[in-house]
């Protein structure tokens, strides 16, 4: 008889790690304790796990120590608020950290419960939210003032992000049912929809991203059994740079040649950067606390945090904090090598390339509740249900679980992380 696996936390859990710091008032409505959605999401969230779980049992886990590194992390963090300057706003900073706490809680219980399972619907409704984002955006609708491509509320920086997990899990839809060629047909409309967000960081990521690929399967690279997917791919994108390209042709060539290459224009990146770095250098050990760098920093409205995920670190947590962030990320990429690379499932590699690129981008943009994917996806990835013990696996649950590892087109030339 095969387990019971999670049905409606799934997407709940993905509605509430999606939705952000959405609130009512984006929508024209004003309710005091649930105008952030998060409240009644996280309750219902938590909810549906309790019911779920309470029926199905306790799920032990393998790599449960991938989320001890991260607790970790966003315990120091929690507890920097005792040092933060006078004047830093700590209570949202606080409440974000609990956010990311019961998201890492609910996908680890969920991991161990059944990590495929859970990791497949995940990246099948990232892939539906970027048809909706994208949709949303080529209406015209939710673009920044500069003509920048956005949707439902999130800025041109999110909706990057959006665009390229939509990219990355059309290959996987494409690898995981039989290398159908229709799944590979959106990924030249994302990647439009990336470029027309302007986010030069999140091209950057997905270079990064794009390179350790290439250098994680270059020595299984097939190139005849590629040559058809690329044809595709590079017709579909000639049809659409001549339809809608010259939408965009202008503000692209303003955004990224000239501002970027020519102006050497950062959106004050730079300034942010260097501020961090002197901050780092000034409270070296212990940081300026929790949400401090804008108290310190004294750069006027609007700059309230780095935009670099290590650096804002490295200012608000000192050494102690940036040690914290390379635990957690080692610990994460421990639990996942520690798994035989031919019992690595498509899923996890799919994951662990996500979070690759969610981290990246944080180097160039959002602040620490915007790293949550990040976080979500690689502990998606690092893991997974405690094997069961000799001879207590039955033949049914055995043919299931060979069936996760092993279908059309997860072999081969399909994704795998560093060191595949």
């Amino acid at each position: 008889m095969s387990p019971r696996r999670p049905g409606l936390v799934v997407l709940v859990a993905f509605v509430a790690a999606l939705a952000g710091r959405f609130t009512l008032v984006r929508v024209g409505l004003d309710v005091p304790v649930v105008n952030d959605v998060r409240v009644p999401l996280f309750l219902v969230l938590l909810l549906c796990l309790a019911l779920e779980t309470h029926r199905s049992g306790p799920h032990p886990a393998a790599g449960g120590y991938a989320l001890l590194g991260v607790a970790a992390l966003l315990a120091y963090q929690g507890i920097s608020v005792l040092w933060a300057p006078p004047g830093a706003v700590t209570g949202p900073a606080v409440g974000d950290l609990c956010a990311i706490a019961g998201l890492l809680l609910v996908y680890f219980t969920l991991a161990a419960w059944d990590r495929d399972g859970v990791t497949a619907v995940t990246l099948t409704l990232f892939h539906v939210a970027a048809w909706v984002y994208f949709l949303a955006a080529a209406t015209g609708r939710g673009h920044a003032s500069n003509g920048r491509w956005a949707a439902l509320g999130g800025g041109p920086n999110v909706f990057v992000r959006i665009m390229v997990l939509g990219a990355i899990t059309s290959l996987y839809l494409y690898l995981r049912n039989g290398e159908r060629l229709i799944w590979l047909v959106p990924i030249p409309a994302f990647l439009f929809g990336a470029v027309a967000s302007g986010s030069r960081g999140g091209m950057a990521a997905l270079g990064i991203t794009v390179t350790v690929a290439l250098l994680a399967i270059r020595p299984r690279l097939d190139f005849a059994r590629l040559a058809k997917p690329l044809a595709l791919l590079a017709v579909v994108a000639a049809v659409l740079v001549i339809t809608v390209g010259p939408l965009i042709a202008g503000y692209v060539q303003q955004r990224f040649i000239e501002a970027t290459l020519g102006q050497g224009y950062a959106s004050q990146r730079d300034v942010l950067f260097q501020m961090a770095l002197r901050i780092f250098l000034q409270r070296p050990i212990l940081g300026t606390g929790l949400n401090g760098f804008n108290a310190v920093a004294n750069l006027g409205f609007g700059e309230r945090y780095v935009h670099n995920l290590p650096l804002s670190m490295a200012a608000e947590g000192g050494f102690v904090g940036l040690a914290l962030l390379l635990l957690a990320w080692l610990c994460l990429w421990y639990a996942y090598r520690s798994v035989p690379v031919r019992e690595r499932s498509l899923e996890a590699r799919t994951a662990a390339y996500c979070g690759i690129f969610i981290g990246a981008a944080s180097l160039f943009s959002g602040d620490y509740y915007d790293a949550r994917l990040m976080w979500i996806l690689l502990l998606l990835a690092a893991v997974r249900p405690a094997p069961a013990p000799a001879g207590a696996v039955t033949r049914p649950l055995a043919r299931g679980a060979a069936a996760r590892h092993v279908r059309p087109g997860s072999g081969g030339a399909g994704p795998g992380p560093p060191g595949h």
